[in-house]
């Protein structure tokens, strides 16, 4: 009976670790999230771990990005140099209009 309650419960374990959203980083300072901002060629990009915290963080790479890309557990709205105002929710993968530096953004959890 304790294996067959032992085992149950690496079941019941699995199947949550399964359903669960995309993860969220958590550590000792809160809640993060791994962005990936990519330019117009597979080879230009760059990643940023970010805050879920609904807090303006600001970004600071040069490069004209095109696509944003999330690792998932939060929804995310990031501010263009030029304007461009782009949200990605959970694992999303969207076109920045026009492609453009992006300067600051905020995250929220999903």
């Amino acid at each position: 009976m304790k294996a067959f309650t032992i085992s149950a419960a690496v079941a019941l374990l699995a199947a949550f670790a399964q359903a669960a959203p995309a993860p969220v980083e958590i550590d000792a300072r809160g809640s993060y999230v791994t962005l990936k901002f990519e330019g117009a060629t597979p080879s230009a990009y760059y990643t940023r771990t970010v805050p879920v915290n609904e807090r303006t963080f600001t970004i600071d790479d040069p490069l004209s990005v095109s696509h944003i890309k999330s690792s998932g557990g939060a929804t995310c709205t990031i501010y263009g140099k030029d304007g461009s105002v782009t949200t990605v929710s959970g694992t999303q993968e969207v076109d920045v209009g026009p492609p453009q530096t992006q300067v600051s953004g905020v995250c929220k959890a999903s």
